[in-house]
């Protein structure tokens, strides 16, 4: 289990521990071994990112999330595209599609979602910080897999990006990245600004590290449903098919 009061992100990773924050949370390289360690730990509900890519465990809720702005791109599976599986497949065992953004790139998928009989669900990422950063000027750096939306949500906030910085997704910071970042910000008066999910691989910092977490601001995002009930309805339908597949098991045993 992680503990975001004792891991390290180099540890078990950015993700899982803002992912602790909130929930109880468990990283293990066999996800059937990290689905029977969250049942012990007391887990009522398991959620998984990237689902469709395990074979041994049984979902009884599959939400196949898409992003409006990039839709799935070429088409293509991984490395050659964005898609981690094959659309078909995936839209077949979906119980449902949630659409991220109000952008058009996804509507062919929601096309065919809807054909298929699928709810569609739609949902937008909003800025939660406090706080304002109208006409600041800034310096904008992220290592994440999608640093130009970013980018984008920081300039909804009305400030000034003079420059930007980009880095791999999860990127581990060296020394020299951290010192061109403060001092470049230093000399041209700009304020730093970056992700949650950035800030928490420099926490625990020491020395320049340590430096730059507190010289830098982070824009906080929460995703916001157009339909505030839609979340209770997706846990719902999952309970009611959890119920529905272990009535049938029993049957059958």
């Amino acid at each position: 289990a992680v503990d975001p009061e004792h891991h390290r992100a180099r540890d078990v990773g950015d993700e899982p521990l803002l992912l602790a924050r909130e929930a109880l949370t468990v990283i293990c390289r066999r996800r059937v071994d990290g689905a029977r360690k969250l049942a012990a730990e007391g887990a009522d509900i398991i959620i998984m990112d990237d689902g469709f890519q395990s074979a041994r465990l049984v979902f009884d809720f599959a939400l196949l999330v898409v992003d409006s702005g990039r839709g799935i791109g070429n088409g293509h599976l991984v490395p050659s595209g964005p898609v981690r599986a094959p659309i078909g497949n995936q839209l077949r065992h979906a119980n449902a599609l949630l659409k991220l953004g109000h952008g058009s790139a996804a509507d062919p998928l929601v096309r065919r979602a809807a054909r298929a009989g699928k709810p569609v669900y739609v949902a937008e990422t909003v800025r939660t910080d406090a706080g304002s950063l109208d006409g600041v000027k800034v310096l904008a750096w992220a290592g994440i897999a999608d640093p130009e939306k970013f980018f984008k949500t920081v300039r909804e906030t009305g400030a000034v990006i003079e420059e930007t910085r980009s880095f791999p997704d999860h990127h581990h910071f060296s020394e020299d990245e951290i010192a061109d970042l403060i001092d470049r910000a230093a000399s041209r008066g700009y304020t730093l600004v970056t992700t949650a999910k950035d800030m928490v691989r420099l926490e625990p910092g020491h020395g320049r590290a340590g430096e730059l977490a507190a010289k830098s601001r982070v824009i906080e995002i929460e995703v916001r449903f157009d339909d505030p009930a839609a979340p209770g309805k997706i846990i719902d339908a999952a309970l009611a098919s959890a119920r529905a597949r272990r009535l049938r098991e029993r049957k059958a045993g």
